[in-house]
């Protein structure tokens, strides 16, 4: 199969070697976090990590006056 992959990334222009070079970095991406249960997102995950709110976050939105 990779023989057949790198023949049909050598017929293609550099744009779309271009192309196929990012979606397999996408690929690769993917698959690490889908294999590896400590990359993927859980509750609580952010735990500790915002270090700031406003204190008018629960404030309502003036723009969405009208649907309240």
């Amino acid at each position: 199969m990779a023989e057949t992959l790198m023949k049909m990334y050598e017929t293609m222009n550099a744009a779309a070697q271009q192309e196929l070079y990012d979606f397999a970095l996408f690929l690769l991406s993917r698959s690490k976090t889908e294999d590896d249960p400590q990359k993927k997102s859980y509750f609580g995950a952010l735990k500790d990590k915002i270090s700031y709110i406003a204190p008018d976050f629960d404030e309502p939105i003036e723009d969405f006056a009208e649907y309240m």
